[in-house]
């Protein structure tokens, strides 16, 4: 038949060539799809979904022949489950650069209309190279994250956290010391396995170790014993050196394998660690109780991400340069998080404070005048005004005084990461109530001596008031020349901590018989376990906070807000739309003030 290879009888059928290939590195395919959204098909660079595949036995490996740019384009065949594309029924292939591909020339013998049928998958432990493009990736397993033989890299590639492994990649030398059993498999006392023979560094560790034995007169059991140990002691300093980031990097930090289905992934890790979270939950009916738990929970969430940081730094070595940025953040926003439950805990003080005020002055309302009455109505306000300005002052630097706080609880340890002195035995220990209770404390303590001077002042300011109305009663009635030793005493309000922290300024049961809301059983939630409650030795004891607020010892720093958008001491000039004749005039003028 006339006409050309597609109009000869071999097409798709007489002449059936199988192949198996790879695809090529994806810089010389990939841009054939439009990387964002777009109006028209005109917009798609190229006939996108298609591949360049370099064929085992028809192209060659070392690219001198065929260059990849230079290979067939190779069309997918879809399962009839996918359709295509006519009537919104379709799908888009998975595909990556370095997957091994399976299919058949749709034009026979001129073998140029490749069409990919399936794929070959991978394994989990076999090793892909890090660079497609060159003699050695070529026909050898490659990553699909693999950098590209020219250099480039695709800015909208990344690698997701499902795709990583929460181990460091180790030689194989390496995983002899580091891989874990298989299922089944049981340990000796010394964490060795005896279904496996020694490797070559592990017999040189034992011939040292049987050597020394036999220098120490060691015989018998001891003998083995030490040997072993000396043997278990090599194994885990070698571990700890694989895993430092002064190893070399290895090939296998991507998890792209057919069939390890179940190996834990970065993801897993973090979603595991949000599951288990405690999030606090606060209890409209003992607010007091409720928040100094719900700060616990959040000093217990802090310690562990420090923590977390910590080992991070230990492990890694390149870390260790941002870890105190990272905890200095930590701190900070746990500090923000944390005034957001302290703020009801003054608000109980503040109560407290209004409340006794009023009760104070409330006796004197009966012995006064009607047409003076309305005085004490002016005077209430003005001195809950006055209460609450201040409380909204002392709210407001909450935040930078709990930063200081806690930077002050965590000196030693962020003096020891600055001096790169902490050890892997260090550790960030559990955070019991009496912290939190002495926390809360110290809070009270900072703001005493302001909110002590301020309740003075209402109290001088109250007393004068109160004198001048017993003044007026006795002129105006001159029969109760003692009517001034009836007026009531503004004197003592303050009242103890205690008491402010353990005052209820509003009840639910107003009638007598009406039926008591249920108390709320939980502290914090857990998106693994749902809802639970802090253990009863962790209920906060307001008595010791009312101590620790009464101490004078205490003297917390705020951490001052840094300032937006200052520039450094050695930031260069900026001259805006000043030639270079006035920017030397301005320069002049400032060496001659210097």
């Amino acid at each position: 038949m006339e006409g050309g290879s597609l109009f000869t009888s071999g097409f798709a059928g007489a002449h059936f060539n199988w192949w198996v290939g790879q695809i090529a590195d994806d810089s010389w395919w990939r841009d054939n799809s439009a990387s964002g959204k777009h109006e028209s098909a005109s917009q798609i660079p190229g006939q996108s979904r298609r591949h360049k595949v370099r064929i085992i036995g028809y192209h060659d490996q070392q690219e001198e022949t065929i260059p990849s740019d230079q290979l067939p384009w190779a069309q997918v065949m879809y399962p009839v489950t996918a359709g295509g594309g006519q009537q919104a029924s379709y799908q888009t292939p998975n595909l990556r650069q370095g997957n091994f591909v399976f299919g058949f020339f749709l034009d026979g013998v001129d073998q140029q209309v490749p069409i990919i049928m399936g794929v070959l998958g991978n394994n989990a432990q076999t090793k892909l190279k890090t660079i497609i493009g060159t003699t050695d990736s070529n026909f050898g397993p490659t990553s699909g994250n693999a950098e590209s033989s020219k250099g480039e890299t695709d800015p909208n590639k990344t690698v997701p956290d499902s795709d990583l492994v929460i181990t460091k990649p180790k030689t194989l030398d390496q995983q002899d010391d580091t891989d874990p059993p298989p299922p089944g498999v049981k340990l000796n006392k010394f964490g060795l396995r005896p279904d496996k023979s020694l490797t070559r560094e592990q017999l040189r560790d034992a011939q040292a170790a049987r050597a020394e034995a036999d220098a120490r007169g060691l015989t018998g059991q001891e003998r083995e014993d030490f040997v072993m140990k000396a043997v278990a002691d090599g194994i885990a300093a070698r571990k700890e050196a694989a895993e430092s980031p002064t190893s070399p990097s290895q090939p296998g930090a991507t998890k792209e394998n057919a069939d390890a289905v179940h190996q834990q992934s970065v993801a897993d890790v973090k979603k595991n660690e949000r599951q288990t979270r405690k999030i606090p939950l606060a209890d409209p009916y003992n607010s007091v109780t409720s928040s100094m738990k719900n700060i616990q929970i959040i000093l217990d969430n802090l310690t562990k991400d420090i923590n977390k940081v910590l080992e991070t730094a230990r492990t890694y070595v390149d870390a260790a340069t941002n870890v105190l940025n990272d905890i200095d953040q930590l701190i900070s926003g746990a500090a923000c998080i944390i005034a957001k439950y302290m703020k009801p805990i003054l608000d109980q003080v503040l109560q407290f404070i209004l409340k006794e005020v009023h009760k104070a002055i409330a006796p004197t309302v009966n012995i006064m005048f009607p047409n003076m009455r309305h005085m004490v109505s002016d005077l209430k306000e003005q001195i809950t005004k006055l209460l609450v300005c201040l409380w909204e002052k002392i709210i407001a630097k909450l935040c930078d005084l709990l930063n200081g706080i806690l930077r002050n609880g965590l000196k030693g340890l962020l003096d020891a990461l600055d001096s790169s002195t902490v050890t892997p035995n260090d550790e960030i220990p559990k955070v019991p109530q009496c912290y939190v209770e002495a926390l809360t404390g110290d809070v009270l303590a900072a703001n005493r001596d302001e909110i002590t001077n301020t309740v003075d002042n209402i109290i001088v300011k109250v007393g004068v008031f109160l004198e001048e109305i017993s003044k007026t009663i006795d002129l105006v009635q001159s029969g109760l020349s003692g009517a001034s030793g009836a007026v009531p005493s503004i004197d003592g309000i303050s009242g103890n901590i205690a008491s402010a922290l353990s005052f209820s300024n509003l009840k639910f049961s107003i009638f007598g018989c009406d039926v008591s809301p249920k108390i709320p059983v939980s502290d914090f939630y857990t998106f693994a376990t749902g809802s639970n409650s802090q253990e009863e030795s962790q209920t906060p004891n307001v008595n010791a906070t009312s101590d620790k607020a009464a101490s004078d010892n205490v003297a917390p720093q705020e951490v001052p807000p840094k300032p937006f958008a200052t520039p450094p001491r050695d930031t260069p000039s900026v001259y805006l739309n000043a030639d270079a004749s006035t920017i030397e005039q301005i320069q002049k003028r400032i060496s001659g003030l210097a």
